[in-house]
């Protein structure tokens, strides 16, 4: 009966960690010029943020420069349970539920070496995961539950992982030049989850009286790398074309899950455990295209596959008292996604004004979407942006809107122990977000 409870408590993590591997996680860019151009940007790349989009451009860039950027997110999202199974069990409202609206800020910074002709260096600091939601929906005084320790905010995600990312490039021939970034990754993670135990008793199934609460905590190390190709034609100079690399990659984690049951009026069963798992990391592969319709006016297309597919399984080892490590494995079904970009710049003497647009898909099935997610659909975005120089001193700015379309979710979905890994009802997010980056060139 303890391996048993044990096991439940352990597939209650996993399917917390599948949280974690939402595209909704990963900014949509770094850098504010490449921002506003929608991404599009792995066949321009001729600026510090490079290292991110396309290690290669730094091959064609001479001088040396320090860039500082800040990006600010304040995502939206809105879940409703109305006309599902949720609807007029206690501790939920027939109602739309909307997660507490939090602005979010992700600071970058680049530094070049690049006036060899040939060898290029350069070293960044930049978030490429990081978002959240925080949920507030469950009224526990409804079934009777008293404890001032259950927790406030019961469904909570947050993640954060910074990229130190030191990137070396060679031109190779006047038109070809070849990079190669290496990431040392902090990660930073907290989720919290709700859930209720199944009965399989109609109409409801669950036992929304007696409801699971999981918090997790954890952090640790990783690295990885990518690398990239940067190709302009002597037969069409104003084109450029970039073609970039990422490996697969993962966070080796260390920390604790904090697991309980609630049984009316202040009772819990659970406890505390140590927690060592992975965060896997998607490889991708991006393909860019540069054109200068004129001279002071360039077109820029992407198109960026993403391998979310390779979180097939997550696995976990967890320390418990008098019994050892346990292992344990759940098994998602994730899907490899694609995101087309398309940007603008049109220059007029020292200012630049852009706009971009992509379309983003989700990883995430339905058969693990819950409020906590970010990505909750498929997205599109619109982007503006302006940038002014000073001499040697530039500052670009831009804004971003992206609109996700709505997802229903008709059908529960169970795990191994008969607990949910989903939550029915309608899902609607959008966010808004601004960057600013100031740069110095010598």
């Amino acid at each position: 009966m303890k391996k048993i409870q044990l096991t439940g408590l352990i597939l209650t993590f996993l399917s917390i960690g599948a949280m974690l591997f939402a595209g909704g996680f990963a900014l949509s860019g770094v850098g504010s010029r490449a921002t506003a151009m929608g991404g599009a940007y792995r066949g321009l790349a001729d600026d510090a943020s490079a290292m991110y989009w396309n290690p290669a451009g730094l091959g064609f860039i001479d001088g040396n420069s320090v860039d500082l950027g800040g990006t600010f997110i304040l995502p939206s999202s809105t879940w409703d349970p109305t006309g599902t199974a949720v609807t007029g069990i206690p501790g939920f409202s027939a109602k739309e539920y909307e997660a507490e609206k939090s602005l979010r800020s992700f600071p970058s910074l680049f530094a070049t070496m690049a006036k060899n002709p040939k060898l290029k260096y350069g070293l960044g600091v930049f978030v490429p995961y990081g978002l959240g939601t925080t949920w507030d929906n469950y009224n526990q005084a409804a079934v009777g539950i008293t404890s001032t320790a259950f927790p406030s905010d019961e469904m909570l995600s947050s993640i954060a992982i910074i990229d130190i990312h030191p990137t070396v490039a060679y031109q190779i021939t006047p038109c070809l030049s070849a990079g190669l970034g290496v990431s040392v990754m902090y990660g930073s993670i907290e989720i919290r989850k709700l859930q209720f135990p199944f009965t399989g008793v109609a109409p409801y199934y669950y036992n929304y009286a007696t409801p699971k609460t999981s918090d997790l905590n954890g952090d640790g190390m990783g690295f990885g790398a990518n690398f990239g190709f940067m190709y302009k034609p002597m037969w069409m100079e104003a084109l450029s074309i970039g073609i970039t690399g990422k490996i697969p990659s993962e966070i080796k984690l260390k920390g604790d899950v904090e697991s309980y049951t609630w049984t009316a009026p202040a009772t819990a069963a659970g406890g505390k455990f140590d927690i060592e798992s992975s965060l896997k990391l998607p490889g991708e592969i991006g393909l860019g295209f540069s054109y200068k319709v004129m001279p002071n006016w360039m077109m820029n297309l992407d198109y960026a596959y993403t391998m979310w597919d390779r979180l097939d399984e997550v696995v976990v080892d967890a320390t418990v008292p008098g019994v050892g490590v346990v292992k344990d494995k759940l098994y998602f079904n994730w899907e490899a996604t694609s995101r087309v970009s398309l940007g603008t710049e049109y220059l007029m003497g020292n200012n630049a004004l852009r706009a971009g647009f992509y379309y983003d898909q989700t990883p995430i099935p339905e058969t693990t979407q819950t409020p906590t997610l970010s990505d909750v659909s498929d997205k599109m975005s619109l982007n503006l942006g302006y940038g002014h120089t000073f001499g040697n001193i530039s500052i670009d700015t831009n804004v971003q809107y992206v609109q996700f379309s709505e997802r229903e979710v008709k059908t529960t979905n169970l795990d191994a122990a008969h607990m949910p890994t989903n939550m029915m009802g309608k899902y609607n997010a959008n966010s808004i977000s601004g960057n600013i980056g100031l740069s110095y060139r010598f």
